[in-house]
């Protein structure tokens, strides 16, 4: 997704002060989208529907305004109050309006810009830069890695609905008694990080550590992969089912992802997957083996001390 078309409308504006000036965004698009200038020069996103929009808190430097027009119809406004992040307000604007483009029509357009704008809120109250750090890109790969195989497994809903590592659960999957914690490595990795006591806990869940190894290579190394060509793989194996991809395209948002170019640019490939059940004798912190009063426990495990706990390797 290129913020090129939001920025290219932007500078055709001409506004007069004092009155603002719209444009629609694409007039093939099922809702009624514009971008805009008002006369302080302030960037603008407009939508427009039959809906009364609720009441809303204004996001991290975007004011959100409400009106009813005189046609009887309504319209939610996005003011841009900072210029320094017109980058992040692009992305926002084009993004809300991509993914509305195939809505269903079971779904209120309203309910699916607000919820869509709900995911965003917690990407805006981030960094300024909002973008993720390498670790991050590769962490998400390899929880994208193992998605795609759930989804073979569960169904796009059920496995969709499993990855509650955006939301900060204990385990990256979740699904009834049963939790898959991802860890992704380089080739070379000697150790894995577990950055929490309740991560391999399996007092109340049969838990599997999935061990994704993941090698740094060139555009032009064969089955290379990029974060971006990831999750659209995962969309277009999602897109026969709705409201999975609208759930898939939600957590993303909440993980801290938004399609940027600068993700387009780094390339992978997948030289392995590892799973390691969680059975007696396995090297972990237990909360059990945690005095009281210590808390979020960190630690490494040596990669060679798991072999016997190995369940099937998966070579690429």
């Amino acid at each position: 997704m290129s913020t090129n078309k939001c920025l290219s409308i932007w500078q055709s504006l001409k506004p007069e002060p004092p009155q603002s000036i719209f444009k629609r965004f694409d007039a093939t698009h099922p809702l009624d989208f514009y971008l805009g200038l008002d006369g302080e020069g302030r960037h603008l996103l407009l939508f427009v529907c039959s809906e009364e929009p609720p009441h809303m808190m204004d996001m991290r430097t975007i004011t959100l305004k409400k009106s009813l027009r005189d046609d009887g119809r309504w319209a939610l406004l996005w003011i841009l109050e900072d210029f320094v992040l017109l980058e992040m307000f692009s992305l926002l604007s084009e993004d809300l309006i991509e993914h509305s483009r195939n809505i269903d029509g079971r779904i209120s357009p309203l309910n699916f810009v607000l919820r869509r704008l709900s995911s965003w809120r917690s990407l805006l109250d981030r960094a300024s830069d909002n973008i993720l750090s390498m670790t991050s890109i590769r962490g998400l790969c390899g929880e994208l890695v193992f998605l795609d195989q759930l989804i073979d497994q569960l169904g796009g809903n059920q496995a969709v609905m499993s990855w509650v590592g955006p939301f900060g659960a204990d385990q990256d999957f979740q699904f009834g008694s049963a939790g898959w914690e991802v860890k992704t490595i380089r080739p070379d990795a000697e150790r894995l990080m577990i950055s929490s006591e309740r991560q391999l806990d399996s007092v109340d869940k049969n838990i599997q550590l999935m061990v994704v190894e993941i090698a740094d290579v060139s555009s032009s190394s064969d089955g290379m992969f990029t974060l971006n060509i990831q999750v659209s793989k995962l969309r277009k194996k999602l897109s026969s089912c709705y409201e999975a991809l609208l759930e898939f395209d939600n957590r993303l948002l909440i993980a801290g992802y938004v399609a940027r170019e600068e993700y387009g640019s780094v390339f992978f490939k997948i030289r392995g997957l590892a799973s390691f059940t969680i059975a007696e004798g396995f090297p972990h912190v237990s909360r059990e083996m945690v005095p009281a009063g210590v808390v979020n426990i960190c630690y490494e495990i040596e990669l060679k001390e798991l072999e016997s706990f190995l369940i099937e390797r998966v070579a690429y």
